[in-house]
């Protein structure tokens, strides 16, 4: 599985390989509270993924995502990990210089902003053409 970022004209920019957890992150500064956020999702094995948890040092930037589920702190951030995990087969985003959004894949950082400007991109999970062959030779 992989994430894959695509541009405005839906054409793929990048593909990241997601480590066997499946586990990835988006990372950004809130642009009301200027304070650090980070979106926690995993991988489906369907090519969906889910968001279950958000840390950040502010609770405001926790309660601004209004999601039933319960406030933890951990280390030096509070953690929300919703009821029920938010579910997505696409997610639009709009990266900015300010904002910093980054994508987390297995500890290597990807800005999805660039330099003087604004971004817009989608990111999905998908499968590997190369993993399916494989499952499918196995499967025989």
């Amino acid at each position: 599985m992989s994430v894959v970022v695509r541009d405005s004209e839906g054409r793929t920019t990048s593909r990241y390989a997601l480590p066997g957890s499946g586990e990835f992150e988006i990372e950004y500064v809130h642009s009301y509270y200027k304070a650090p956020a980070t979106e926690h999702f995993v991988a489906g094995e369907d090519g969906g993924f889910e968001l279950f948890e958000v840390s950040s040092p502010s609770e405001a930037v926790l309660d601004y995502y209004e999601l039933e589920g319960r406030k933890e702190l951990g280390y030096d951030l509070l953690r929300l990990v919703p009821e029920e995990p938010q579910r997505f087969e696409t997610l639009p985003l709009i990266a900015t210089e300010k904002g910093k959004r980054t994508l987390i894949v297995s500890g290597e950082r990807k800005p999805f902003y660039k330099e003087g400007g604004l971004r817009h991109v989608t990111i999905k999970v998908e499968e590997d053409a190369l993993s399916t062959e494989l499952r499918e030779l196995l499967d025989e």
